[in-house]
């Protein structure tokens, strides 16, 4: 009889072990299975500041596929793209970690890059230039020669974040020393020392503005002027030119790691050398190639800083 007891007993000790071993077992299962649902994205993921998410999605997705594939190694892998409807949202998803790679020139990218935290990385050759410069225009036959005779007059500005259509003309004709204001209304009126300036939204209102006399010049991009059709370019003239900066900034958001930003960097500074880089590269706003930012330059900013500033800091 003390045998069998013993021996029931020895099988509920083993029985019990078992039981212990399953569980355990079966929680770190549980566990290893909820790490995986939390485990960071290994995507890479893009971000835009547009109203036609169509657009962008068309244009920025293979990018986001592309780098994505090239970080992991694994081609099953796509990347993400987020549109941001404003500067300002933009700003909180790079500082988030919501975007890791966004594309502008250089006023926006300026702002945002104070706003989030982030910094430059490289410069975007998009359209096949790594700088530009705006350019005053308006018709041959208008009577204006140079930039003074715009003083009592109006001119078109694209938007009020645009590098090419606001921020560097802007500057320049303040630097010629005209009187820039802003018209808000139809019905305002100034002094004829004043020159007016109104947002046309895009440079094709701009130049309809022009050519129907509702503005007497317009500013634009150097380059976005020179791919004007030839008929178009002869009808006007060139009054005055801004100096150059960077096309487009690259930049990263801060939550990123050095490990990554320097894969990331490595992989779009490649991406022209091989025949599938260089297909992304045209679908993406025919980008010619990424390069790396001047090594005698320690603030990519340096030469708009003083605009930027200039801008923000008027005595209206």
């Amino acid at each position: 009889m003390i045998m069998l007891t013993q021996c029931l007993s020895k099988i509920m000790s083993l029985l019990m072990v078992s039981l212990l071993i399953s569980c355990q077992q079966k929680c770190l299962n549980s566990s290893l299975s909820n790490v995986s649902l939390t485990m960071p994205s290994t995507s890479v993921i893009l971000g835009e500041i547009s109203d036609d998410p169509t657009e962008v999605f068309e244009n920025f997705q293979p990018l986001a596929d592309y780098l994505t594939e090239q970080l992991n190694g694994d081609k099953k892998k796509t990347g993400k793209v987020e549109v941001a409807p404003d500067m300002e949202t933009m700003a909180n998803w790079l500082k988030s970690g919501k975007v890791e790679l966004y594309f502008d020139s250089p006023y926006p990218a300026f702002l945002v890059s104070q706003a989030s935290g982030s910094r430059v990385i490289l410069i975007r050759w998009k359209g096949g230039v790594s700088s530009y410069k705006s350019v005053i225009i308006t018709l041959r036959n208008k009577g204006i020669k140079q930039i003074n005779d715009l003083q009592g007059k109006t001119i078109a500005f694209e938007e009020n974040f645009s590098t090419s259509g606001y921020m560097l003309p802007y500057n320049y004709l303040k630097e010629q020393g005209l009187i820039l204001r802003e018209k808000k209304s139809a019905s305002q009126s100034f002094s004829e020392d004043k020159t007016t300036y109104i947002f046309s939204n895009n440079d094709n209102n701009s130049l309809q503005w022009v050519v129907s006399g509702r503005v007497d010049a317009m500013a634009m991009g150097s380059v976005d002027f020179q791919q004007l059709p030839e008929e178009t370019r002869q009808q006007f003239i060139i009054i005055g030119e801004t100096k150059s900066v960077p096309r487009h900034l690259a930049i990263i958001s801060p939550t990123l790691s050095e490990n990554k930003v320097t894969r990331l960097k490595k992989i779009l500074l490649q991406m022209n050398q091989t025949d599938s880089g260089k297909i992304i590269l045209e679908q993406f706003e025919q980008t010619t190639k990424f390069s790396k930012l001047p090594d005698n330059k320690t603030d990519i900013f340096q030469e708009i800083r003083p605009l930027i500033n200039s801008n923000s800091n008027d005595d209206w």
